[in-house]
């Protein structure tokens, strides 16, 4: 079985050869030029270039119907599981499900994954276990969905004007009149796959705290599995970090930068984390 993703899953070259993963780029468009994802672009230059065209903005798009199929037809005869970002956020898993039907004599599975950066990441890992273990496909899709909903992927930012460019806020509800003074703290819907506005503060550090505090009333004492991430904001990591570990009992995955998808609509403010009990990794990897 042959695993595809995109590149909302925050995989590094690297991770994704080690666990044998195809990556689908996104592309995007800054001042008239197109770069693919993880290809020509990756996330800290395109950070890089927020910083230095402060009044610039990007605009992104999915993988192509096309860009799908050519992916799923360098692996002639493979059963193919695909694996993408939320649909709520992208049409990627649309692309991927009309990919999948024009290939009549092979078998594709196009999963909605509801999630995006680190946890859709966990999501294609725990994938790349299952097939190494020759687990069924039922199998896996049960465990994926295990880690899904045992995740809470939450970021914060002190800049909203990316996000207010890039049309998203309508459906925050909670984000109102005072929005460009305010640092809300972004979630994902578990119902819908889309951003949620779970909280909000005047100040960046009272912002962390409570998303921090968060993680905290979700898991309490729980040992837990995390991951930082961060456009460019190494002082907010900072912070962030001092937090995480003055309120949770968890281990550290490898810092990331948060993925273009995202991090294209939050700007280069952005910090955030994942995190889910380590217990649900230990029973699946055990």
């Amino acid at each position: 079985m042959k695993l595809i993703t995109d590149a909302a899953a925050n995989l590094s070259p690297e991770r994704a050869a080690e666990l044998g993963v195809e990556v689908v780029p996104f592309q995007v468009t800054f001042m008239g030029k197109t770069y693919k994802d993880g290809v020509d672009i990756h996330p800290e230059n395109l950070y890089q270039m927020y910083i230095d065209h402060p009044d610039e903005y990007v605009t992104t798009s999915q993988p192509s119907v096309g860009d799908l199929l050519k992916t799923y037809e360098k692996y002639p005869g493979e059963e193919i599981l695909s694996v993408h970002l939320s649909s709520g956020l992208s049409g990627a898993y649309s692309s991927a499900e009309h990919a999948a039907r024009m290939m009549e004599d092979q078998r594709v599975t196009v999963v909605d994954s509801h999630m995006v950066g680190p946890a859709l990441g966990w999501m294609v890992e725990t994938a790349a276990h299952g097939i190494r273990l020759n687990w069924s496909l039922e199998r896996i899709i049960e465990a994926m969905r295990t880690v899904q909903k045992s995740t809470l992927t939450m970021v914060t930012f002190s800049d909203m004007k990316y996000l207010i460019h890039s049309g998203r806020v309508s459906h925050l509800k909670s984000i109102v009149a005072s929005i460009l003074k305010i640092k809300p703290i972004i979630g994902m819907n578990e119902e819908d796959g889309r951003y949620s506005n779970i909280g909000q503060d005047l100040t960046f550090g009272r912002a962390i705290h409570k998303l921090v505090e968060r993680v905290h009333k979700r898991f309490d004492n729980e040992k837990l599995r995390i991951q930082l991430m961060h456009g460019s904001n190494l002082p907010g990591v900072d912070i962030l970090r001092k937090t995480v570990n003055e309120m949770l009992n968890g281990k550290e995955d490898l810092l990331v930068p948060v993925t273009l998808v995202l991090g294209a609509h939050a700007g280069p403010t952005v910090i955030g984390l994942a995190a889910a009990p380590q217990a649900v990794f230990d029973q699946l990897y055990g």
